[in-house]
């Protein structure tokens, strides 16, 4: 694809997103509200629970499926407070964006929209399976509490230690990283643990990382360039 024209259809899909996410009251949008309680044990989002409810009651087609974005906030106790799961897929041969939501009380609930373009991803499972099998209790600043963005990226980008921590993650199990570099054509996704900021650090002044930004080995395998630390 020509620099230009990946960037008009990136901004397309931008636009698409917002129009879809942050205009939730559109005629065309189908609403599922309290379809089920989703148990969230502490420090567990219960993600690939979330999938199964979200396939089981959209009516997306599975197979079709692809994942924008995940984003949790987490409480320093361990309460999940909320979860914001966002993917596409086809229903009934049109494609369509949908969300999942699960409020603070775990009440899961459900919108979908169509779209008239198809859209590049990877299928939610595999991603879903690697969030679920990170130890969230053994992150540093857990204590403060968390916001964990896994979100889809392209077009390029460099990443080293001056933006945050940075592992590579596979059955749960971080390895430190120094340097990765993504070239314009590549696509791949990013997990990020940033601690809340509306509380004071713990008294004994250790020192703990602003964000933790991480990558599936299947993401790494996408990269330019990897510096092992």
């Amino acid at each position: 694809m020509r620099p230009i024209l990946a960037v008009i259809v990136g901004i397309t899909i931008i636009y698409a997103g917002m129009h879809f996410f942050v205009l939730p009251e559109a005629p065309d949008v189908t609403r599922i509200e309290n379809i089920t309680r989703l148990e969230s044990p502490a420090f567990h989002p219960a993600v690939l629970n979330l999938w199964e409810i979200a396939v089981e009651e959209t009516g997306v087609e599975n197979e079709s499926a692809t994942l924008l974005r995940l984003e949790t906030n987490i409480a320093g106790d361990g309460a999940v407070r909320v979860i914001w799961l966002y993917f596409y897929g086809e229903e009934g041969g049109e494609q369509h964006a949908y969300e999942a939501y699960v409020g603070p009380g775990g009440t899961v609930s459900a919108k979908s929209q169509k779209l008239e373009f198809p859209v590049q991803g990877v299928h939610p499972l595999a991603l879903l399976r690697e969030v679920d099998e990170i130890v969230l209790e053994d992150i540093p600043f857990r204590d403060r509490g968390m916001t964990f963005l896994l979100s889809a990226n392209a077009y390029g980008d460099h990443y080293n230690e001056t933006r945050g921590r940075l592992y590579e993650v596979s059955g749960g199990v971080f390895r430190p990283v120094k340097e990765v570099a993504f070239g314009p054509d590549a696509y791949w996704y990013t997990i990020t643990l940033t601690p809340h900021r509306d509380t004071e650090p713990p008294a004994s002044g250790a020192e703990l990382p602003d964000c933790m930004i991480v990558f599936t080995r299947q993401d790494i395998a996408a990269a330019d360039s990897v510096v092992y630390g």
